[in-house]
């Protein structure tokens, strides 16, 4: 047996007294119980170690929990379970051998007596009903018509015949339906014949993609589609829709697969154009460094800045003609 129903509550309450290795040998003995559906041997030291535990261990777990037998270790609930497993294995088996599980006949709920049978009011409601009169203006002729069958003594206006349901194939003309056969489908409208959408976005060229997609096999096609629209907006030809559809086609997709499949080329198409502009501008080169010119310039720039400053320390400690002439008249008095 591969599987084997466990009752984790049963478990539990039968094995509360065992320790760790105990309860670790007990439910590797189940395991290869089942495996083999067959007794344990009677060997404890050989069950030990196919258990791979303590030799001590096995002995309280057989008293315990199996009855020692001449065939070997039985245990009574691996022994039902067992049982019914092969129980099943031989009924799928006889089965099997007649073609599979038989049918359940299927029954059918009898008419309840007294009540009419399904469906006799949708009959009787739809039967024409004799003697209807007018009950507004709308159905009452326009022209009463007079003993001898005209109105006023002329012939009675002759209704238009009801134009054909399908449209007629130039090449089914002959046909007195108009068609070959009535299973052939009639040929789609023409594309300008097509709904178009009316939206602010809306291109003229959705209802021609949407028809050359459905031709091809594309199905839930929608001209109001506002990606559709936003990809002819953008300059998408018809050719590249139709390549679409192919590859969405082979990929088992429908129409918004191949929409996105036009999108990601679009898309691929204008950052490769764009790289290309960058490529093709002209590069400014670069002016080379002088080292030394740079070196000279800076050497300057730190000597004027030196220069300004001590020409302005010397203004403000070197008195000037004036002051040293008023400066000796004070003195002499």
């Amino acid at each position: 047996m591969n599987y084997y129903p466990f009752h984790i509550g049963d478990y539990r309450s039968a094995t509360m007294h065992l320790s760790n290795a105990e309860d670790l040998a007990y439910r590797r003995a189940l395991d290869w119980y089942y495996d083999t559906e067959q007794p344990l041997p009677l060997d404890t030291q050989w069950v030990a170690r196919r258990l791979r535990v303590e030799a001590r261990d096995p002995d309280t777990v057989l008293q315990d929990f199996f009855v020692r037998t001449g065939e070997g270790w039985v245990h009574e609930r691996c022994g039902q379970e067992i049982a019914q497993f092969q129980q099943m294995l031989a009924k799928n088996r006889a089965n099997g051998a007649k073609g599979g599980r038989p049918k359940k006949a299927v029954e059918t709920d009898p008419q309840p007596e007294g009540w009419p049978p399904v469906g006799a009011g949708v009959a009787a409601a739809t039967q024409p009903q004799g003697n209807q009169e007018p009950r507004t203006r709308n159905q009452e002729p326009e022209h009463p018509l007079a003993p001898d069958g005209a109105a006023g003594g002329g012939t009675p206006p002759k209704t238009p015949a009801a134009a054909p349901r399908h449209p007629v194939h130039p090449a089914h003309a002959d046909h007195p339906s108009g068609r070959a056969d009535p299973a052939d489908p009639v040929d789609p409208p023409a594309p300008h014949a097509l709904p178009r959408p009316t939206g602010d976005n809306s291109h003229p060229l959705a209802g021609t993609v949407c028809q050359l997609m459905k031709r091809l096999g594309v199905g839930l096609v929608n001209p109001g589609n506002a990606k559709l629209n936003a990809l002819l907006n953008a300059g998408v030809g018809v050719g590249q829709f139709e390549d679409a559809a192919h590859k969405a086609l082979a990929a088992g997709k429908s129409f918004s697969y191949a929409l996105g499949i036009v999108e990601r080329e679009e898309r691929e198409e204008r950052e490769a154009r764009a790289l290309g502009a960058q490529l093709q501008k002209p590069r400014v080169a670069a002016q080379p460094v002088n080292r030394q010119e740079a070196l000279e310039a800076r050497n300057r720039a730190v000597g004027d800045a030196w220069l300004r400053k001590m020409q302005a320390q010397a203004q403000v400690q070197i008195p000037t003609q004036t002051q040293m002439q008023t400066q000796g008249a004070g003195h002499a008095r």
